[in-house]
């Protein structure tokens, strides 16, 4: 479609819009040719000149009309006569490919057009929904209005549903552009292949009405053929895959068929998140076979019915990850728009319960007090996971699976690297080794471990959550170590300090990285670094190490932290 511009014409240093008038109609519009002046500068030219030749194909149509000559429409016209989104976009290409025909048997000069291909660029934006209203008034408003006009559709400029024919009556521009610049290129057999334009199986869409929402090949996939596409580009955990292909399953028996994106909508997405609500947790282990439909009204027959899922895991869980991979289907141009926005389950907040807590001065000198914590014994693995997570700010599940391999020295600084199966790509970083952890014999620590051959920072720990995770893959197929490692030495920790008096519910193994990330806080760490140190799931980027933040800086950063009522090094 590249080339001269269509229809502009260049002359003394001014631009003109240019349609040439089929010879039969010269009689009735008295010219050979319209011509309106758009301008001296080339850009705004371009940008007017969609619209110039809209009015005068407008004018060329209605002289069309008044003088009841030149090729019949086909399909015709009906005035008056409200159309489909379907019907309008068949007329519509019907019509510029009449039109296409006529012009160059009138005037050898147009035998061989050009395509704008700024206007094919806003075409393409309009019909994926991308566009502004304004922008869409300006680029297709004309195509509107000539089906408003001829009493086809009442529709108020700017609404879902003007906006909805607007898409539609962009994308059969787009099909007769296309066939314009084949027929240029000698090529006359050409046919629409949108399915706005062609038959539909009456089971599939019997009305037509959602296959506007067709972009490409790929809308009329399932979700169950893209989500590979999905999972491999986002780079999530085994754990987050499994919970994404459950949610698909999920909405596939729901909606009682695997369904093409395209014909998802709001309605079929709040009636899962409807279903969601009554179904009970665990349902596939206490009605082994069935499917979410069959198992929700199990669960009513049940004497006593089974405690169903929390509003919580719905929207945190199900709902998420769905919105997350249409969210995706939008991103790449599958749908024009996500039908699970803003759809959750509403709940009241339990005012009781309050986010976890990062641990109090007093908290740590109980934690880490001579009572726990005697170096003259030397220090477990147990305690040395506690150290290190205070230090590091690493999660449970990366601590677990931390290689010897990954405490390395990187420019003369000692540091860790998680980069196993952390929660998410953009969970893995580097961190330095804080000098509070060489103070006690972290160095000294791995050096002996190496020695004895093993290949992990916390041997048994990692070893433990392997064997849990090989049940778990034995007994339903799915499992990850991330899911499997908190288990052990974090579910002891809890026991241990809910003994020394330390109750809260809110203060738990994951504290230790509240209190790492309140900590670098509090000394004046930017917010960017606390970001490398800590890498949230939300900051999705690459590693820590690829972030351009240098490993000096990180390791200035991480020894601002100081922690009140920690005195264990000091000793």
């Amino acid at each position: 479609m590249a080339g001269n511009v269509r229809h502009l014409l260049s002359r003394n240093g001014r631009f003109y819009a240019r349609v040439g008038v089929p010879q039969a109609l010269r009689s009735t519009v008295g010219k050979r040719e319209l011509l309106e002046p758009i301008g001296a500068d080339r850009t705004q030219a371009l940008r007017a000149l969609p619209a110039a030749v809209a009015r005068m194909q407008a004018t060329i149509g209605r002289a069309r009309e008044e003088g009841k000559v030149g090729k019949p429409l086909s399909p015709p016209r009906i005035k008056g006569r409200a159309l489909s989104l379907r019907q309008m976009a068949f007329v519509h290409y019907s019509d510029q490919m009449s039109f296409d025909e006529e012009l160059p048997n009138t005037d050898h000069r147009y035998a061989s057009g050009f395509i704008d291909d700024e206007y094919v660029a806003l075409l393409k934006r309009c019909g994926s929904g991308a566009s502004s209203n304004d922008e869409m008034q300006r680029t297709v408003g004309w195509i509107v209005h000539k089906f408003k006009a001829n009493g086809n559709l009442e529709l108020e400029t700017g609404t879902p549903e003007w906006r909805e024919a607007a898409r539609a009556l962009a994308l059969a521009e787009l099909e007769s552009l296309r066939r314009t610049a084949e027929r240029d290129d000698g090529d006359f057999t050409g046919k629409p292949d949108h399915p706005l334009l062609t038959e539909q199986p009456k089971s599939v869409d019997p009305k037509g009405a959602l296959s506007v929402r067709i972009l490409g090949h790929d809308s009329t996939k399932t979700l169950a053929e893209l989500l590979p596409l999905f999972l491999k580009e986002r780079g999530a955990t085994g754990r987050s895959d499994y919970d994404s292909e459950v949610t698909v399953r999920m909405l596939d028996e729901i909606l009682e068929e695997a369904r093409p994106v395209y014909r998802i909508t709001r309605a079929d997405i709040t009636a899962y998140k409807r279903a969601l609500s009554e179904t009970p947790s665990n349902y596939t282990k206490r009605f082994s076979g069935a499917k979410l439909p069959d198992a929700i009204k199990a669960n009513k027959a049940h004497a006593v019915p089974f405690p169903l899922l929390h509003a919580k895991t719905i929207n945190g869980k199900y709902l998420s990850k769905l919105h997350s991979l249409l969210n995706w289907c939008v991103r790449n141009d599958i749908i024009p728009d996500n039908p699970a926005a803003a759809i959750k389950v509403d709940s009241v907040k339990d005012k009781s319960k309050t986010p976890r807590l990062h641990f109090s001065p007093s908290d740590l000198g109980t934690v880490f007090g001579a009572k726990r914590f005697d170096k003259s014994k030397g220090l477990n693995e147990s305690q040395w996971a506690e150290l290190v997570a205070l230090f590091s700010g690493t999660r449970a599940s990366e601590l677990a699976q931390i290689k010897l391999d990954s405490v390395r020295t990187e420019r003369g600084v000692l540091v860790m690297a998680v980069e196993e199966e952390t929660k998410n790509k953009g969970s893995q970083r580097i961190v330095p080794v804080h000098s509070s952890l060489i103070a006690l014999g972290f160095a000294d620590r791995v050096k002996s471990l190496r020695e004895q051959r093993h290949t992990h920072l916390f041997a048994d720990w990692h070893k433990n959550g392997m064997k849990a995770k090989a049940r778990a893959e034995s007994h339903d197929g799915k499992a990850t170590l991330n899911h499997y490692s908190p288990r052990f030495i974090p579910k002891r920790f809890i026991a241990a300090i809910r003994a020394l008096g330390i109750h809260n519910p809110q203060k738990t193994w994951h504290s230790f990285r509240h209190t790492f990330r309140t900590g670098l806080a509090r000394a004046g760490v930017p917010r960017s670094m606390q970001d490398d140190l800590c890498r949230h799931a939300d900051n999705s980027a690459g590693a820590g190490y690829v972030h351009g933040t240098s490993v000096e800086a990180m390791k200035e950063a991480i020894e601002k932290l100081t922690l009140d009522g920690f005195e264990l090094a000091k000793s």
